[in-house]
């Protein structure tokens, strides 16, 4: 009884193979009839009223497919360039001289006086070294490129712009004040 289960599974497993090679034989065979002869594409007639350009793809390319369908070639109008790379470059502006504040950040500068009760007011800022730099409204201040915008009696605003990774700028207004001493 066991002998004749071995048998018959035997059987059914060479009956399964058998079945399983005529179905990748029967692709092969198919294959081997030669392909049909593609029809070249012509070459685009220009007609008094219309140039080249003025062509849509379907005359282009010799096909006969409606203007609306899609002929299995690219169109690249209106779309951008795949083999630029996604951030431009820019071309360089020329740069000017900011003076030695523009290596600092803002946090790094105090505000030790103010001239402000003329018409040209004035402010005194020291760097971290000790150097002392004289500002008026206007002046570059700071590693963002920032400006100063107003002068106060105690403060100075100082708007900084910055350009994010999209390339859009983005303002930021500071306020540096002058550091009153502990005793008063």
């Amino acid at each position: 009884m066991r002998r004749r289960w071995i048998v018959v599974i035997g059987a059914l497993l060479l009956a399964g193979s058998l079945v399983a090679c005529e179905e990748d034989a029967a692709p092969k065979a198919q294959s081997a009839s030669p392909p049909k002869a593609r029809k070249a594409p012509s070459a685009p007639v220009e007609t008094p009223g219309k140039t080249a350009s003025d062509l849509d793809a379907g005359e282009l390319s010799g096909n006969d497919a409606a203007p609306g369908e899609n002929s299995g070639r690219y169109q690249a109008e209106g779309k951008r360039d795949p083999f630029r790379p996604f951030h431009l470059e820019q071309p360089e502006k020329p740069v000017l001289a900011q003076g030695p504040l523009a290596d600092f950040d803002l946090a790094q500068l105090a505000l030790v006086g103010v001239v402000w009760n003329t018409a040209n007011p004035r402010a005194l800022v020291a760097d971290p070294g000790g150097r002392s730099f004289v500002l008026k409204e206007g002046s570059h201040i700071g590693k963002n490129g920032g400006r100063v915008t107003r002068i106060r009696d105690d403060r100075i605003l100082v708007q900084e712009r910055f350009v994010d990774f999209e390339g859009n700028v983005t303002t930021r207004d500071v306020e540096m004040r002058i550091k009153k001493s502990q005793g008063g």
